[in-house]
């Protein structure tokens, strides 16, 4: 009798025990991945500004963060010249950040941990959780995308890097660190991970500010360049023809000179002299004009040559960052 018992529980036990072993797996690698991992002191500090959950801290750590130098974070994520990466997550293996050395770009790392951290989280959803969480990613984006371009653009461009097949993917972590307004339903959905997920998409905006503000200034620099450019086109025909009329004066005063027609050549000194007058103030204002402008030109350049650097910093392939 033991023995049938035993014949036919042996066989439940152990398809009971696999299925205890497939609904915790995460538990089990999770444990097998932070045992005796201690995030390092530049990791744990994104995480607490991040203000991640416990579980979002789990799927950040489990993956051992890094923070890396351009060399080593180009071969680990495979960095190509087709897009600008700052982070990425090799599943099984890591999360890797692009070390960003310029204090003033302070978000973006902050902002990247958060971004693969979601990565991690996205590839844990179960089946049904998958095809809601789609389903609301997707029809947000839709709503947000036809007035604000800045997200449309990492739409198309994740869809030409990335394919079609990784869009929900790459969405569920932009617009959960990116997007301040999401509907209820997903904002509550994001607090599995984020204590404050406005932290986060402050730290985005920070840091995107420092770039919209440069292009804001070149652009009402570039407002002014043409103002000014036309003004001083417009000033140097005015010149040219003034030029013009005062050597035509001075002949015809000549010739009046010449046949002893001083009545009239007397008469003409007065507007002569205004003439001159006029055209003497008048290089003066484009000496001026040209001066404003050349200043602009070098502010112009300033703001550029800044702008390139900034973007260099976060460009991986083209920055030179020193070894962790």
């Amino acid at each position: 009798m033991l023995k049938t018992i035993l014949k036919f529980l042996i066989p439940i036990l152990f398809i009971v025990g696999l299925y205890l072993i497939w609904h915790n797996r995460w538990w089990f690698y999770d444990e097998y991945r932070l045992h005796d991992y201690n995030p390092p002191p530049a990791i744990s500090k994104i995480a607490t500004e991040d203000q991640l959950t416990n579980y979002a801290k789990t799927l950040l750590y489990v993956y051992h963060p890094a923070l890396e130098n351009s060399a080593s974070f180009n071969g680990n994520c495979k960095v190509t010249t087709v897009a600008i990466v700052l982070g990425c997550t090799v599943i099984g293996r890591g999360i890797y950040l692009y070390n960003i050395q310029d204090s003033t770009l302070n978000g973006v790392e902050q902002v990247t941990a958060a971004y693969e951290m979601l990565h991690v989280a996205y590839s844990r959803l179960s089946g049904s959780e998958l095809k809601n969480i789609n389903q609301l990613v997707m029809s947000t984006y839709n709503k947000l995308a036809p007035t604000d371009p800045m997200l449309k653009a990492q739409y198309d461009s994740y869809l030409k890097t990335e394919g079609s097949g990784a869009l929900e993917n790459e969405m569920h972590s932009t617009l959960g660190t990116e997007i301040a307004n999401l509907p209820p339903a997903l904002s509550n959905y994001y607090k599995k991970y984020f204590k404050n997920r406005q932290v986060i998409v402050a730290y985005e905006n920070q840091y995107q500010s420092v770039f919209t503000t440069r292009q804001n200034e070149f652009n009402a620099d570039q407002v002014q360049y043409t103002a000014l450019k036309s003004q001083i086109d417009s000033l140097n025909t005015s010149l040219s023809s003034e030029y013009d009329n005062i050597k035509n004066q001075e002949a015809t005063m000549n010739s009046l000179k010449a046949g002893g027609d001083y009545n009239q050549y007397n008469a003409d000194v007065g507007p002569y002299n205004d003439s001159v007058n006029t055209y003497n103030a008048q290089i003066v204002t484009d000496h001026d004009l040209i001066s404003q402008f050349n200043t602009l030109v070098d502010q112009m350049n300033s703001i550029a040559l800044s702008e390139n650097k900034l973007s260099s910093e976060i460009n991986s392939l083209s920055a030179t960052s020193p070894a962790n």
